[in-house]
């Protein structure tokens, strides 16, 4: 089980899909992923995958990372992402390209994580939303 004390700020940070059920924009089915700093929990930004095409676009991951690299000015050492994730291959090109280690982890060990961030995404955003 990780938790943030484990980690230095801007160590580690963790991309995650973080809804459980689909989020649906004009009847499309869409999945959202977030990149976190394990250490802070701080959410540097997220991406929409449609289901249908399964991974995030490249353009889109790329962004994100360089949100990221605003946000702190340097990058991490090394990116987590959840076993048998859709977007694996997309972040961890994103990864290798800014000298990131790559791990691979079950969502189970990331829960006092990214946890409270899925519940409360659950609860506040596809709650209000029926």
């Amino acid at each position: 089980m990780l938790t943030p004390d484990q980690f230095r700020v801007n160590e580690v940070w963790i991309a995650v899909r973080v809804n459980e059920a689909f989020l649906f924009v004009k009847d499309e089915p869409y999945d959202i992923y977030l990149l976190l700093d394990a250490a802070s929990t701080y959410v540097f930004g997220h991406v929409l995958s449609r289901v249908v095409d399964e991974a995030p676009p490249e353009k889109d991951v790329e962004a994100l990372f360089r949100k990221a690299w605003e946000a702190k000015n340097q990058w991490a050492e090394k990116l987590i992402v959840t076993q048998n994730s859709i977007a694996e291959d997309v972040l961890r090109t994103q990864a290798e390209k800014n000298g990131l280690s790559f791990e691979i982890v079950p969502l189970s060990d990331l829960e006092p994580i990214v946890g409270p961030l899925k519940e409360l995404f659950a609860s506040d955003f596809i709650g209000n939303a029926t």
